[in-house]
């Protein structure tokens, strides 16, 4: 397969799939998957259904090491777990984190880790049936924790979003020094023509404010 194929979209290369199916590249080995003749080196793509968005996060160190958030059509969501980049790295496996029950179906997701490191503290952000802003916490020793029983979750604080608004965002930060290490962006039900932030920092707890 030459690289006319690639960049011309009229030309197929994959079967064609149903819709809203994601398609994972990632190669069966490390290198480049281009030849030394502009030759598409074509890997095994791993077919994947999925309804919303989907978020993202890459560890600073561990080669760039990758995680993908997404929700299937089951309402529940997944993460992907990547070695790296596409054309270096390769998938390795998924894991259920939240289960369906506890998802709205075409549910914004936000995700962020703030360790610094490999995902020794990450954060997923999603919104639930009832519209509140939820979220689960993930630590190697402890794996995801969430659910309506998380004290220390997002979920807990019981803020509702504006329902039908297409807005979640997460930031986070893991200098000590600043004024917040974990900022969660959304539309408030309750300040629905502005942009509302809560942010957490271990001194003063969870805040929220509005954009002012």
């Amino acid at each position: 397969m030459d690289m006319d194929v690639i960049m011309n979209p009229s030309v197929p290369w994959f079967p064609a799939l149903p819709q809203n199916t994601l398609l994972l590249l990632c190669s069966n080995a490390f290198g480049n998957p281009v030849s030394s003749n502009n030759t598409l080196i074509t890997p095994s793509p791993i077919p994947l259904s999925f309804v919303g968005n989907v978020a993202a996060i890459q560890a600073p160190a561990g080669a760039a090491d990758t995680r993908i958030y997404y929700q299937e059509p089951d309402n529940s969501i997944h993460v992907l777990l990547i070695s790296g980049p596409f054309t270096t790295g390769r998938w390795f496996g998924s894991e259920l984190v939240v289960p369906a029950a506890e998802v709205q179906f075409n549910t914004l997701i936000a995700a962020v880790t703030i360790d610094g490191g490999d995902f020794t503290l990450a954060y997923l952000f999603f919104i639930s049936p009832s519209n509140v802003l939820s979220g689960y916490i993930g630590t190697p020793a402890a794996g995801w924790v969430g659910g309506p029983a998380c004290t220390d979750c997002i979920t807990a604080l019981n803020f509702v979003v504006q329902p039908g608004n297409r807005v979640l965002y997460a930031m986070g930060n893991d200098d000590p020094g600043s004024p917040a290490v974990l900022r969660v962006g959304f539309i408030s039900a309750g300040a629905p023509d502005t942009l509302t932030e809560i942010d957490y920092d271990p001194t003063n707890g969870w805040r929220i404010a509005v954009l002012s």
